[in-house]
Formats: C-alpha cells, structure tokens, sequence
C-alpha cells in the first residue's frame, strides 16, 4: 500500500493493525496522537476501529497472551489456509493459525524465513483502509530484511510481488501487477520487521505530543531527501514510523 491508493485486491496489504495488552489505553493514546475517533464495532469487545474523518484507517486489537505490543499489515488473500500452507513450503512459518472472526472471515498471523510477523486475511466482513495517504493516515509499508533474496523469493511466490531497484535510493520497491504496495530496505543493525509508516504534518511535534502522552522517540526527527520522519513507540512498546512531506 502506498500513498493515495485505496484499492484493493488479492495478493496486495490492504490493513493496519496494532495488537495491545490494553486496547481502550491504546485507543486514548491513538486518539490524541493522531485525532482518531475510535469505535467499538459491536461485534468483538477485544477489536477497535479508528477512523479518520468517518473513514476506516487502523485497527486496534487485544494481543493474544504472550505476544508484544506491535503493528501488522494485513495481506488480502483468497484462502487463508491454503496461503498458510504455501507459506510453509516457500520457507515460511505459521505464528497463529486460522482463525474465524466474528464476520465470518478467517484470519492468520504467518512470519516470512527471516521471522518477520504479518497477516493473512480474506476480507470477509472486515474492516478495509478506506483513506490512505492523507495526514494521520497510512501511507505506506516497508520491509526491512537481513536477506533481500529471500525475501523477493518468499513474498513473489506467495503474493506474486515482483522488486524493482530504485536508482540512487537505498530502497527497492515491491510491486503487483503494475502497483506498488510497498517498499524494502536493509534491516542493517535494526530488528527485521515490516515498518507501517503514517503521514504526519509535523515530525518535531508529533514527537513531543508523543513524549508528553507517555510514549517514547525511538529516533528522534531526521531528514531525507523528501520527508522529515520519526520513529516512535507507543506506551506498550508499539513502534511505528511517521513522515512528513516537505518541499
């Protein structure tokens, strides 16, 4: 998923998701970090949608027991227990298998070969990122991978997404049928992960909104050629990027 792209369709991230020990804390620091209004969808007490302006952006979700705090994309398949079981054989592992939700749909948390965590979902009566892009929404997604080979190779014959070099960037960039859903780095000395970055108006106050709401800077405002980013956690340990445009 990239900036101003709403659309969806199989193979392609399509939803945010932050899993917390505490949801309705979580939703008060979401809320007045990033002005969400957060609802109960009525049918899951452990689930909570965050909309901007009336339109869906995230999710918030009780963790299971055991697991951190943290964010997952979610990736719009066909089946889910058939995507698990092409995950296995790409060199994949599954973390939580399939589950039913509430709507009917099923839902699976899968890693990649280097343990990276990440959804697998049918769609089926949830929630969709209905605005992307615009302030306080999210704008993208990037992988950041100790093994860019295995990675091309995983994700390609799961998803079908193919990676094009960026010249002159440290990046490359994860494309689907013409689309680019996302981005992929060097994890270099930082933990493997998928980064879900939100645009934001400002880096220096969303970092000390963030610090004066009880979360933490990880890194604090730096700049690159087009955005000045942060990076920040959340109070139970959820980290997430944000960048602002500049001209």
């Amino acid at each position: 998923m990239m900036a101003n792209d709403s659309t969806h369709w199989i193979g392609a991230p399509f939803w945010i998701e932050t899993l917390q020990p505490n949801v309705s804390e979580a939703a008060e620091f979401y809320t007045q970090l990033f002005g969400w209004a957060v609802e109960d969808p009525g049918e899951n007490d452990n689930v909570l949608v965050a909309r901007l302006d009336g339109q869906s952006v995230a999710g918030i979700a009780q963790a299971p027991r055991a697991v951190p705090a943290g964010w997952l994309i979610h990736i719009l398949v066909d089946d889910v227990d058939a995507s698990i079981a092409e995950a296995e054989t790409a060199g994949g592992s599954c973390l939580l298998p399939s589950l039913e939700q509430n709507t009917g749909g099923r839902v699976a948390i899968l890693a990649d070969p280097s343990g990276i965590p990440f959804c697998v979902n049918d769609g089926q009566g949830v929630e969709r990122a209905e605005t992307v892009g615009e302030t306080n929404s999210w704008s993208m997604s990037s992988l950041h991978s100790p093994d860019a080979r295995a990675s091309q190779d995983f994700y390609g014959a799961l998803f079908g997404w193919e990676l094009h070099e960026v010249s002159g960037a440290p990046f490359s960039r994860w494309s689907l049928d013409g689309h680019t859903i996302g981005l992929l780095s060097d994890a270099g000395d930082a933990p493997p992960h998928w980064a879900v970055n939100v645009a934001i108006s400002d880096a220096d106050t969303t970092a000390a909104l963030v610090e004066s709401l009880g979360g933490t800077v990880v890194l604090e405002p730096f700049d690159t050629e087009s955005h000045r980013n942060v990076v920040i956690a959340d109070p139970a340990g959820a980290v997430l990027a944000c960048s602002a445009a500049v001209d």
